[in-house]
């Protein structure tokens, strides 16, 4: 799974939890959607905008973990 800032914000600071108490298993999003990395970055922004996607796990097809795209980074970089 992932623990994103939409996870923060959504179940956690607007539920009002307190976050020393919280553990990341009861708050995270357990079973993200992911890409390849041989994803074109047009193809990842499209992507999160249909599924309203902040975060996208990058994964290679064995299942070991490449990395994280986050939309404001994908956004900044195209500047």
């Amino acid at each position: 799974g992932i623990f994103s800032p939409k996870d923060l914000m959504g179940r956690c600071v607007a539920k009002g939890s307190v976050l020393e108490l919280t553990a990341i298993s009861s708050v995270m999003t357990p079973n993200p959607e992911s890409v390849s990395p041989d994803l074109t970055v047009l193809e990842a922004l499209q992507m999160m905008h249909e599924y309203k996607f902040l975060s996208l796990p990058v994964v290679e097809k064995n299942g070991s973990i490449v990395g994280l795209v986050d939309v404001m980074d994908l956004i900044n970089g195209c500047k």
